[in-house]
C-alpha cells in the first residue's frame, strides 16, 4: 500500500540534499527511512477493517472469517451487528494449499502396482481417469 505523504517527504530530502551537494552518512539515512517505515507499518497494523475488507485482505471468505471470530480464534469487535477486524490480527490464505507434485509416468512403478493389484484379486487398471 503506497503512503503519499511518507513517499513525498522522502522525495523532498533527497532534492534538498542534490540542491544542497550534500554528502550524507549512508547509515543515518537507513535509519531514518527504517524509522519512519515501522510507523507506517504500525499504523497499517492497527488500521480497522470491516468483514468485507477484511475477506479480501486475508483472501479468506467473509463467512471463514466470521466463524473464526465466533469460536476466537481470530479476535474481532463487534459494533451494533457488524465485526471489525484489525490488519495485523488477520490470517492470510497461502497461495496454494496442497499442490500436488507433477510427476513423470514411471513404468516400472506402474508394473508393480499392477502387480500388487492382481495379487489381491483387485482390477489391473491403476490408472486415474482423466
Amino acid at each position: 500500500m503506497r503512503n503519499p505523504q511518507l513517499l513525498a517527504k522522502w522525495e523532498a530530502r533527497a532534492a534538498e540534499y542534490e540542491q544542497l551537494g550534500v554528502s550524507v552518512n549512508g547509515a543515518s539515512i537507513c535509519r531514518a527511512l527504517l524509522a519512519d517505515l515501522e510507523q507506517l507499518w504500525r499504523e497499517q497494523d492497527s488500521t480497522e477493517l470491516t468483514l468485507q475488507e477484511a475477506a479480501e485482505a486475508s483472501g479468506y471468505s467473509a463467512d471463514h472469517l466470521r466463524r473464526l471470530a465466533r469460536t476466537g480464534r481470530v479476535p474481532a469487535r463487534r459494533r451494533g451487528r457488524r465485526l471489525f477486524f484489525r490488519s495485523a490480527d488477520l490470517p492470510h490464505k497461502p497461495a496454494t494449499v496442497d499442490a500436488v507434485p507433477v510427476r513423470a509416468y514411471d513404468p516400472g512403478a506402474h508394473a508393480r502396482q499392477v502387480a500388487i493389484r492382481r495379487s489381491h484379486g483387485g482390477s489391473h487398471d491403476t490408472q486415474e481417469a482423466a
